[in-house]
């Protein structure tokens, strides 16, 4: 077999045996995707980016996508320091302390579903061969860009094999939020609604009734130039309500590179003609990915927004259309998203420290009462 290696995005998403590492769990890591990294917009722009491989270029055996993220992007689906932040046991270290000893990094595996592609039917031993090699790959390009540590963010906690090869690596595990997915074989939303707790149909129904008794429209469309401007604008106002340091103008260049090269639906609710809210999705094989919401506060005050366009509506859409069998909606919201019938998927944050600094911040993370 021959060693890894770091290709370019553009040449890794030319190959059809790297298009054939990825299943319908890995949107993030697929051609179309890395379409959208190469053009290099939005608010989640890495300093560095680039897919090792191990095996032939004609036949991959397996690969792994790696980003380096700094301060330039503020986003803490991407930063390591604020992921740490989040965890209890990092609650007595100052943010700037994070940022020095875990900046910059290299994240590995993507968004969702963080983990080392295998080619489906790869010899077993060939693949944990390439596996290893490829962790051991990514620490070494992280050493040479001067990261102070390597990251995988959303790691499948079944993953058994991949986790005891990190380990082996020297990668500590730290706790991640769940990942959250809702399997759409229901023949219709009724049949959906009949499926959860009368309690929750009760409550479902009602914010159906309101958005019914205010006269909004709500509506399904692909995002295409017609609309991308309106759907950044209400995305902007989610991020500013956060706290987030992206733009409009980045967040409208995101989306016009995500409708272009990405397949994605809309659904939206407008009152007296105007827009109020919106959630975006991404298609990918058998799935649809919750990707970004957005809305006007002013408009549709006292609505159930989020409810309608966020759950309601992408899953009356799932429960139509046969090519859908799952709706992805990520990580946060553990309790919205159980009430409306997700599997909680238990995910890892992995993490490999390249400084002894970043192992001591690391150790007192994991031991605060020590710290």
């Amino acid at each position: 077999m021959r060693e890894p290696r770091l290709l370019d995005l553009a040449r890794a998403a030319a190959l059809p045996s790297w298009a054939a590492l990825c299943g319908p769990a890995d949107l993030f890591c697929a051609p179309r995707w890395l379409a959208v990294e190469q053009d290099k917009v939005g608010p989640w722009v890495p300093a560095a980016h680039g897919c090792l491989v191990a095996g032939a270029d004609d036949r991959l055996t397996a690969g792994l996508t790696v980003l380096a993220f700094d301060r330039t992007v503020d986003d803490d689906t991407c930063r390591l320091d604020k992921m740490v932040r989040e965890l209890p046991g990092a609650r007595h270290l100052p943010p700037a302390e994070l940022e020095d000893a875990l900046l910059p990094s290299l994240m590995c595996g993507g968004w969702f579903n963080s983990t080392v592609l295998t080619r489906p039917g790869a010899d077993a031993q060939e693949a944990a061969v390439a596996r290893r090699g490829l962790i051991d790959k990514a620490v070494a390009t992280a050493r040479d860009q001067g990261g102070r540590a390597v990251f995988f963010p959303f790691l499948d906690a079944d993953d058994t094999a991949l986790r005891a090869d990190l380990r082996r690596a020297g990668f500590c595990e730290l706790p991640a939020p769940a990942r959250h997915v809702l399997d759409s074989g229901h023949r219709d939303h009724e049949t959906y609604l009949a499926a959860l707790p009368s309690r929750r149909r009760v409550r479902i129904r009602k914010e159906l009734r309101l958005f019914s008794e205010a006269g909004v429209v709500t509506g399904h469309s692909a995002l295409d130039g017609s609309n991308v401007e309106r759907v950044a604008a209400l995305a902007h106002n989610l991020e500013r309500k956060y706290e987030q340091t992206s733009t409009l103008g980045q967040l409208t260049e995101w989306f016009e590179a995500i409708a272009k090269h990405v397949p994605a639906s809309v659904f939206t609710a407008e009152l007296d003609g105007r827009l109020c809210a919106m959630s975006l999705w991404l298609h990918h094989e058998d799935r649809l990915y919750g990707f970004h919401a957005g809305f006007d506060y002013d408009i549709g005050r006292g609505l159930p927004m989020y409810s309608v366009v966020g759950y309601h509506l992408p899953i009356a859409h799932a429960c139509s259309a046969p090519a859908v069998k799952v709706l992805e909606y990520g990580t946060s919201a553990d309790h919205a998203k159980l009430l409306r019938g997700t599997r909680a998927l238990p995910q890892l944050l992995a993490v490999k420290p390249l400084t002894p600094r970043t192992e001591a911040v690391l150790d007192a993370v994991a031991s605060p009462a020590a710290g």
